[in-house]
């Protein structure tokens, strides 16, 4: 590992340390970070090795709401990056994301419908599961299109723009014709994407889902490498790219359901930080996806803190302050046509 991956990764660690705490810390109720340290050591060695100095109903607020939404945080922003870099290998072109692709809003037209489903016939429908069957019959409907009459990467691009669109208008829809306050506040949470709601019980799964994901493609990183540089190279290098191809969108769509099911549409993630990783470590995916993974995870907690620093008494989506944050990057990024890997 070369001195400046070392650097990157250290000093990367040390942020999301500090950040982590500062956004525990922080809220309606503002917290001392020692008692905060002091309320993990407790709690994660199942023991009470400092004494208490505190209220129950502190330790509640950060061992229930605001660690999980920390660690909810880390987990969705690495995640959506590493589905950044997998769109974007499989694309040749890094304007590719799951937001830009449609794969996030078919998501979370899916966890919509399962809400206003569920409220008319007065059954229990999973807006996870519906997340990730409507997320996974998008990104195949997208790639299908694409490939129809040729396979291109523009024209996946923009199918994909087309396909986010149709889905995004359907949910819109859906949100002006729903019935209740409540059907109207869970619609919201997944167009608008919200951090709010994590809880324990759903971060081991979709750690484990993450680890998985990073550890398959950790080891295809030599294949997204030379899949990089043009599908006759690889060919020839002996690289079977339907096969490769198949994984890619597997892995995307796998991942980005588990996360739209958490989170709601958190846009731009996917398609800012891995360019910036391209620029710190190069195109090589064995520097560029650990680079992504913890940027993206800085990202999104740096974000999620910052926005709830000014907005101490009010719930701002997160997906709302990535979008005004990650558009005029995107703008950026056409107007300088640096959106191909050559670029």
């Amino acid at each position: 590992m070369k001195v400046k991956d070392r650097n990157i990764i250290i000093i990367s660690l040390i942020l999301i340390i500090v950040l982590g705490t500062i956004a525990v810390t922080i809220g309606s109720v503002s917290l001392s970070s020692i008692h905060v340290w002091k309320i993990l050591v407790n709690k994660l060695s199942n023991k009470d090795i400092f004494s208490i100095e505190w209220k129950k109903s502190t330790e509640m607020i950060v061992w229930n709401l605001r660690v999980p939404r920390v660690i909810l945080a880390l987990l969705g922003g690495a995640g959506l990056s590493l589905v950044g870099i997998l769109m974007q290998a499989l694309t040749k072109n890094s304007l590719a994301s799951p937001y830009i692709l449609g794969i996030s809003s078919g998501a979370s037209t899916g966890a919509v419908i399962s809400i206003v489903l569920g409220s008319l016939l007065g059954i229990s429908f999973s807006p996870g599961v519906g997340a990730f069957v409507f997320g996974t019959f998008t990104a195949f409907l997208v790639f299908y299109l694409a490939g129809n009459g040729g396979y291109s990467s523009t024209k996946l691009v923009l199918i994909g723009v087309a396909v986010s669109s149709l889905f995004s208008g359907v949910t819109t829809f859906l949100v002006t014709t729903a019935k209740n306050e409540s059907q109207l506040r869970g619609a919201m949470f997944w167009i608008s994407g919200s951090l709010a709601g994590a809880r324990w019980e759903g971060l081991m799964t979709l750690f484990l889902v993450l680890l998985i994901s990073i550890i398959l493609v950790i080891f295809k990183y030599r294949e997204l490498n030379i899949l990089i540089a043009g599908d006759e190279l690889a060919e020839t290098l002996g690289v079977d790219i339907k096969k490769l191809r198949f994984f890619i969108v597997i892995i995307s769509t796998f991942l980005t359901g588990f996360i739209v099911s958490a989170t709601g549409v958190i846009g731009f993630v996917g398609l800012v930080i891995p360019h910036i990783c391209r620029g710190l470590v190069g195109s090589n995916h064995k520097r560029l996806i650990p680079c992504a993974i913890l940027l993206g995870a800085l990202f999104l907690l740096g974000t999620d803190t910052l926005t709830r620093m000014i907005f101490k008494t009010q719930e701002i989506p997160i997906g709302v302050v990535t979008s005004m944050l990650g558009a005029p990057f995107f703008m950026n990024m056409l107007r300088k046509n640096s959106y191909n890997f050559g670029g």
